[in-house]
């Protein structure tokens, strides 16, 4: 009975240690995350009374991933992945954040810190 419990104890333990999906092929680094999605925020930053087509937002995307040596898919499996990290996606937004802080405004940068407010409500 008592090696049946090690026994799963063992693959208990080894199974909660990885990771819930298989790392992707083409993993973007944290720092490759933190700087993508930087420059979303960035752009979406764009006032609302603008008019942009969807083909203009899926071209300035398409650009972004261009500009950092991706694609749409690379960055979306990269996503999923760290997102299933909870500790790995807090610290690439602790570090988007921080990359915010000396590109936006006093203004734009109290709106980020109310958006962030009210997602933490809604969780």
């Amino acid at each position: 009975m008592k090696s049946v419990f090690f026994l799963f104890s063992f693959f208990f333990v080894v199974f909660s240690c990885q990771h819930a999906l298989d790392k992707p092929k083409n993993l973007l680094s944290k720092s490759e995350m933190t700087d993508i999605l930087t420059d979303i925020y960035l752009y979406k930053q764009t006032p609302d009374n603008i008019p942009m087509s969807k083909e203009i937002a899926f071209d300035t995307y398409i650009t972004i991933f261009k500009k950092h040596n991706t694609t749409k898919e690379i960055f979306q499996d990269s996503y999923t992945y760290y997102y299933t990290d909870g500790n790995s996606m807090q610290h690439i937004f602790d570090n988007v954040i921080k990359n915010l802080e000396k590109k936006l405004t006093k203004e734009q940068l109290l709106q980020l810190k109310d958006e962030e407010k009210d997602n933490a409500q809604k969780k």
